[in-house]
């Protein structure tokens, strides 16, 4: 047993304080004035001689006399500034005389305190101590500290006597020592908050005044302290009350104290607390001989049965709520004045009694809580009278844990009570076998706390029994220390098989197996380890800058609000062949070694074989070494620097334990995957009947029923460990997660709607921080610069499924007004989502026009809104392209349009999100401004924008698993089904849906077109615009030829009678005039003869016509005599203008010539002549009629162009743009100002 501690007892006699030294006075002052007076003389005599100059006399005296009158201040100022120095030496020298007092004076506070909170400690404190033990019933009668029991803390003097120095009322003494004498004396003399005590055998009676809440509560205090530290064989509690608060007393039922020694019910010994003072009387014992007897009442009126007004000898009376009278001999009265918030700090209180000074005191408080859990690990400590202890069983023919760790057998294994403090010798110290001295231990403490480690070793060859080895160790740990005192991370590299069973221990903070199957999760685990040790740094820094775990723990026991933080043992079994496969994990053991003595971190490794050179850098901090069987005599060397382990027998367990370089202890190790010893009872037995413990008389009259015969009782197949396991599952507090599993089954993104905090903020997925031991939503935030997503995944990686989830989160953060989408579904994934409220509009692969269309929707809102129109009631837009490598593949023509959407988008409300097989499918233009990137698995991880090794552990099989900047793992959430997202959008959203996306028809007729334009629409009408569904015109005065291209029935004749049509329209026959040639007659009628100059079905009628018509052209052009102001107004010739439209110019342009060419040297200067040209033609074969004269005259002059449905292949036709297929007359009109725009050519009949 520990020695009790004392408060110091002396005196400290403090040195007198200096005396200020004493001035020199009068005589000073005169042997200071006798050279004056000799110099003074010494002017007399000069001024009184004769001989010289009367000036010269007179300067040598006033000479005479300054150097006196100087040399006299010289002097006083010397002797004043002698004695200020000797006045400041003494007086520094005091001071720090006072200041090693004041050391000494500390010291001695400090033992007197620890010595009062040692004899009289907390009641907080008291079930720690109960479960320790060692000073459970410590005080006999023989104590002085017998019944001393804690009512509270005050000021009391300081055990140490701290006499006044002499001198101190001097006249001549230092005030400003005086003064700090005075201040130390008057600080030091009474030490404020000591434990204070009351001697119970001094007093028949202590009444407590107050409010009830706070007398209960020091009544408990009081009783739980007295109760602790005396055994029930010398104090007796018991408990009188009324029925109002008999229940403020039914803890007292788990008090061995307040057992009868002679009396019993159904459930034990009759408990002494009863509402009936004579019944209570029955069961007191005597007073005469017998223990003391503390007697509580609350509330009852008859207490006088019981103890008469002058006291009993034995028996002191605690009694509550006592009326408020002086005190008298043997009474000791507590006044507390406070009953409301805050009990649990103190209440302050008056102890009074007789012929004594109050004593202001801050009474202790109890929480019933705290006194229940006092008083049931005291009950655990004390057999009732009359029944005997449990024998352990005996040890299995197997060295096995029972047998040595003095639990008893496995049936009687209970948790709380193995768990409960253990001395500092035997923390993290547990039996793993047998020598031929005993049993031996492994002792996981430090070299410096007389332990074995910190860190170790465990080698052994196949049917060693290594894995048995470690079972036993860490089951034995487990069995002895509770979770928040150590936990366990368990690693196999292999199956798992080693560890199996152990997952549902409490102290389990992670089991990580089979890493040989998946070494990606060697990474993480090197991450959850760092982390690990980090959180740790972390925690001491946060507790004050602690050094180590034990200080953090000494902290704890002092009081501090901390955390426990627990041992962490890091078993890892196939150390080697992991290190074999994941060289640079050395670093980290590397780095527990050195940092787990102030951490708290325990490494143990093990390993079939041990290769030379495996430990580099590890060697040194291994402390312990086991060896069990070897497959060589080298290894053994290695592991305990003899071959012995090498020598032994095939016994499985059989091995060495070298704590230190010196010593070598051979044992067998336990062994607990055995099965237990059958305890299958023959015959019947009765069922067990249960009855309730309370603080009233239980009997057992209820008839017990016959049980049914035994089933599920041990019968030798439960091992040791999982009898030990199932018993500890569920108790302690569980240990702190340090390995999550690994991200394979993804969460539902409904599960992750709460992280997101905006419209623009999405969660879309599941973080995995295996360094900060969590996992986060990962929310997209696409507020700022990374308002562009790119997802970038190899083939099957989950492309799709990450769009459809970020569409989804967006439609369950938002309101259809706040975002809307488009969609380019590429890939063919995103087709059910056009349901959902929030798509304006989608488009797959093979609708060419809805794709350009959408392309150019978005382009219209975004021209709108930088045009001033920022609030067009549409939100966020999100256009979604899913795959990009498509895109640029088969809609080239688009990807400049979303690069410059890109750019200027996010300033508009407008963002990207994309996809694409690789990064390199992005320009690096547009990749600049994708902010926001998820980077799924790479079909080659050296592409990866995010970090290429880590890339390369993201698994192949396991689509939505990906990466994101930082680099950190993340898992797609897996998005809702559609109608479930369509449900829950229309629930929460009472308005309408994004408005859908108009389409260009399919066939627009022209007076539509005529009626939307308007009567005053400058130029010749084509169709519809697609970008902004508005009609589109040509102005021949600007433009005065066209080019068409089209494939067969791509409505390239159509277009032509638009033309005409609009011609006749716009303009008199006195204004226009056209020429019609036309071979296969499809335009036939489309043009009134007052409009028609010639209509020509074949080349013998178009060359001499047109012939003719280039002469009479080439008679406008203007010659020498026009003036440049008929020039400027084209004024010099008059008529009509001339439209030439040629209709399948493929026919009309033969090898030999075309009749068109006579109007070729005249398409230049058609402005000056009023010619108008329009040339249509097939698109199969155009890429060589491309160089057919007239046409490369027409594409010299850059002159707008019609492209109509055709193949791709073709080529450019008209500058860089292609043709593509499309309905009939979906066009693609390129110009120089406006570039390319796609219309749908207006419908007219032949009739029109």
């Amino acid at each position: 047993m520990t020695p009790r501690p004392e408060p110091p007892t002396g005196r400290i006699v403090l040195d007198e304080p200096p005396r200020l030294p004493t001035s020199d006075g009068a005589g000073g002052v005169a042997m200071s004035a006798l050279p004056m007076l000799g110099s003074l003389g010494s002017v007399v005599l000069v001024a009184s001689l004769g001989g010289g100059s009367s000036e010269v006399r007179v300067v040598a005296a006033g000479l005479f006399l300054l150097t006196t009158v100087a040399y006299l201040g010289i002097q006083l100022d010397r002797q004043r500034g002698q004695r200020h120095r000797q006045v400041t030496t003494a007086r520094r020298a005091y001071l720090r005389h006072l200041a090693g007092v004041r050391a000494t004076v500390h010291e001695a506070a400090a033992a007197q305190r620890h010595a009062l909170c040692w004899l009289h400690p907390d009641p907080a404190a008291l079930p720690a101590l109960a479960a320790d033990g060692s000073r459970v019933g410590e005080r006999a009668p023989d104590d002085p500290a017998f019944l001393q029991v804690r009512y509270g803390v005050c000021s009391q003097p300081l055990s140490v006597e701290l006499s006044d120095p002499a001198g101190m009322a001097a006249d001549d003494a230092d005030p400003a020592a005086v003064s700090a004498v005075r201040r130390l004396l008057e600080t030091h003399r009474r030490q404020p908050d000591l434990p204070a005590a009351v001697d119970l055998r001094r007093f028949h009676r202590v009444a407590l005044t107050g409010g009830p809440a706070a007398g209960r509560g020091l009544a408990r205090a009081l009783v739980c302290s007295v109760a602790a530290l005396h055994s029930p064989e010398h104090l007796v509690v018991a408990v009188l009350a009324d029925d109002d608060t008999v229940a403020e007393w039914e803890w007292v039922k788990w008090l061995p104290h307040a057992w009868s020694a002679d009396r019993t019910d159904a459930v034990g010994p009759v408990r002494l607390i009863s509402t009936r003072a004579t019944e209570l009387a029955e069961l007191l014992p005597g007073t005469t001989g017998g223990p003391h007897v503390l007697l509580v009442l609350d509330g009852p009126a008859s207490a006088h049965l019981l103890v008469p007004p002058e006291g009993r000898r034995g028996l002191t009376v605690l009694e509550l709520a006592a009326p408020d009278e002086p005190p008298t001999s043997g009474v000791l009265r507590f006044e507390l004045a406070g009953d409301g918030r805050g009990l649990e700090h103190g209440v302050p209180a008056r102890a009074v009694r007789l012929r004594a000074e109050p004593v202001a005191a801050r009474a202790d408080h109890c929480d019933t809580a705290t006194a229940e859990a006092l008083a049931r690990r005291l009950s655990a400590r004390h057999a009732p009278q009359g029944s005997s202890p449990k024998t352990p069983s005996g040890p299995a023919d197997l060295p096995t844990l029972l047998g040595w760790s003095g639990l008893g057998g496995t049936g009687a294994y209970d948790p709380a009570r193995a768990w409960r403090p253990r001395p500092a010798r035997d923390r993290l110290r547990v039996p793993i076998g047998v020598g031929d001295d005993g049993v031996v231990h492994l002792d996981l403490k430090e070299s410096a706390q007389q332990g074995m480690g910190p860190h170790g070793l465990v080698v052994g060859a196949t049917g060693s029994g290594k894995s048995e080895l470690l079972r036993t160790l860490v089951l034995g740990l487990a069995m002895t220390h509770p979770p928040d005192r150590l936990n366990l991370v368990l690693v196999d590299f292999k199956g798992g098989a080693t560890f199996a069973g152990m997952a549902d221990l409490p102290h389990v903070a992670a089991v990580i197996t089979n890493l040989a199957g998946d070494l990606t999760l060697v990474d993480r685990m090197h991450d959850a380890l760092a982390g690990e040790m980090v959180r740790r740094q972390e925690l001491l820094r946060s507790a004050g800058n602690l050094a180590s775990v034990r200080d953090h723990e000494a902290a704890r026991e002092r009081g501090a609000d901390l955390a426990p933080l627990p041992s962490l043992l890091v078993v890892v079994d196939e150390f080697s062949e992991l290190l074999a496969a994941k060289p640079e994990l050395t670093e980290l053991f590397v780095a527990v070694g050195r940092l787990g003595r102030s951490l708290g971190l325990h490494l143990l490794l093990a390993s079939q074989r041990l290769e030379e050179g495996r430990l580099r850098g590890l060697d040194s901090h291994l402390s312990y070494r086991v060896g069990l069987r070897t497959f060589s005599a080298q290894e053994s060397r290695t592991v305990l620097g003899v071959p012995d382990a090498y020598a032994l027998p095939p016994v499985p367990g059989l091995g060495y334990l070298r704590p230190d370089p010196a010593t070598l202890t051979r044992f067998q190790a336990a062994y607990v995957s055995g099965p237990v010893a059958a305890t299958v009872r023959r015959g019947r037995r009765r069922a067990p009947l249960v009855l309730p413990f309370v603080a009233r008389p239980v009997s057992a009259t209820e008839p017990r029923p016959e049980p049914p015969p035994p089933t599920g009782l041990v019968d030798g197949s439960d091992s040791v460990l999982d009898l030990a396991v199932r018993a500890m599952r569920g108790h302690g507090p569980a240990a702190h997660r340090i390995w999550l599993p690994p991200l394979d089954r993804p969460d539902p993104l409904e599960r992750l709607l709460p992280a997101a905090p905006g419209p623009l903020q999405l969660p879309v997925g599941t973080l995995d921080r295996p360094r900060e031991q969590r996992r986060d939503p990962l929310v997209l935030d696409l507020r700022g610069a990374g308002g562009h997503v790119a997802v970038v995944g190899g083939p099957r990686s989950g492309k799709s499924t990450l769009l459809r989830t970020i569409i989804s989160a967006a439609a369950l953060v938002s309101s259809p007004r706040e975002a809307q989408w488009y969609v380019l579904d590429l890939g063919g994934a995103l087709a059910p989502l056009a349901d959902v409220p929030h798509v304006a509009g989608l488009a797959g692969r093979t609708e060419g026009d809805v794709v350009r269309r959408i392309v150019a929707e978005v382009q219209d809102i975004a021209d709108r809104r930088e045009a001033g129109q920022p609030d067009d009631g549409r939100g966020e837009i999100f256009l979604c392209v899913d795959g990009w490598g498509t895109l640029r593949a088969e809609y080239d023509e688009l990807e400049p349009a979303l690069q410059q959407l890109a750019q200027r988008g996010l300033g508009l409300g407008i963002h990207l999100v994309v996809s694409a097989a690789r990064w390199s499918d992005f320009r690096a233009a547009l990749r600049d401004q994708l902010g926001t990137r998820l980077e799924l698995r790479l079909g080659d991880p050296i592409d990866s924008e995010v970090d290429r090794k880590v890339a390369a552990s993201v698994p192949k099989d396991r689509p939505g698993r990906g990466l994101v900047p930082g680099p950190l793992h993340f898992l797609a959430a897996e998005p809702p089904g559609v109608e479930d997202l369509v449900a829950s959008v229309t629930a929460a959203w009472a308005g309408t849906r994004a408005p859908r996306l108009r389409l260009l028809p399919e066939r627009i007729p022209l007076d539509v077109v005529r009626r939307e334009a308007g009567a005053d629409a400058p130029g010749l009408l084509l169709g519809v615009d697609e970008a902004r569904l508005a009609p589109v015109a040509l102005d021949p005065s600007d433009e005065p030829h066209l080019l068409v291209f089209g494939a067969g029935r791509s409505g390239k004749s159509t277009l032509l009678r638009t033309y005409l049509h609009e011609v006749v329209r716009t303009r008199t026959p006195g204004q226009a005039q056209v020429v019609v040639v036309d071979y296969r007659r499809s335009l036939l009628g489309e043009v009134p003869e007052d409009h028609l100059l010639h209509y020509l079905t074949s080349a013998d009628q178009a060359r001499p016509a047109l012939e003719e018509l280039a002469a009479y052209l080439r008679s406008r052009l203007p010659g020498p005599d026009v003036t440049p102001d008929q020039l400027r107004r084209r004024s010099w010739w008059s008529g009509a203008e001339v439209f030439v439209v040629v209709d399948d110019y493929d026919l009309v342009a033969t090898p030999q010539a075309s009749p068109v060419a006579a109007l070729q040297p005249l398409l230049a200067q058609a402005g000056d002549v009023g010619l108008r040209v329009v040339v249509a033609r097939r698109s199969g074969g155009a890429a060589r009629a491309l160089f057919e004269p007239v046409i490369q005259s027409l594409r010299d002059l850059a002159i707008p162009g019609v492209l109509l449905s055709g193949s791709r292949e073709e080529g450019p036709l008209v500058g860089s743009v292609r043709p593509r297929p499309a309905v009939p007359g979906r066009a693609q009109l390129v110009t120089r100002e406006g570039g390319t725009q796609v219309l749908q050519v207006a419908w007219s009949s032949s009739s029109a």
